[in-house]
């Protein structure tokens, strides 16, 4: 390679590019594993596919050596997280029902607006929850993408996991008014 040429870097190289490093660890000059790592850290690789060419720190290269020795092959293919896209912490209809809660105490803005941030900073006020369950980023992620700040929606969340009325604790079948040996479901031959 010379100078003039520019290496692409992407985030996440294919399997293939992944063994490839991995089998020119077995055959780089050095007399331990790590000086072999380090030699070939210092290489660059080229997805025949695409045609972007990687290099990788010798810490990579050791973590997947590592992995690869452990585990096998399945613990180089790129995985998404088991948990992506899911609220950890705090569940939707709990930040729904907080922000019910407070909107009744802000006032709008010029542009008939609360923001956002304000909503943030008066629930962590008010210790609906802490800064550590919920990160403005993903309090703004959550109302964004559930549509918190409508109200019709808003009080659907906040119903989603709630009884509205007392008696919705009794199965369909059975009535508070009639004795338990009436409410028997018999079946007529």
């Amino acid at each position: 390679m010379t100078s003039n040429q520019t290496v692409t870097l992407s985030k996440k190289p294919s399997l293939e590019i992944r063994l490839s490093v991995l089998s020119a660890v077995d055959y780089a000059p050095g007399g331990s594993i790590r000086a072999r790592i380090k030699s070939v850290a210092t290489r660059t690789f080229t997805d025949t596919q695409t045609g972007h060419q990687y290099r990788f720190t010798w810490r990579t290269i050791s973590t997947w050596l590592y992995r690869y020795k452990k585990r096998g092959i399945t613990t180089l293919d790129n995985k998404t997280r088991a948990d992506k896209n899911h609220y950890r912490k705090i569940q939707i209809n709990e930040l729904a029902e907080a922000i019910h809660d407070i909107l009744p105490t802000l006032s709008y803005n010029k542009t008939g607006l609360i923001p956002k941030q304000a909503i943030y900073r008066k629930l962590l006020k008010h210790d609906y929850f802490q800064r550590s369950q919920l990160s403005q980023t993903s309090f703004y992620r959550m109302v964004r993408e559930n549509n918190l700040l409508d109200t019709k929606q808003t009080q659907k969340l906040r119903l989603s996991f709630s009884m509205q009325f007392a008696n919705e604790l009794l199965p369909p079948n059975l009535s508070p008014n009639k004795p338990p040996y009436l409410n028997r479901i018999s079946v007529v031959k």
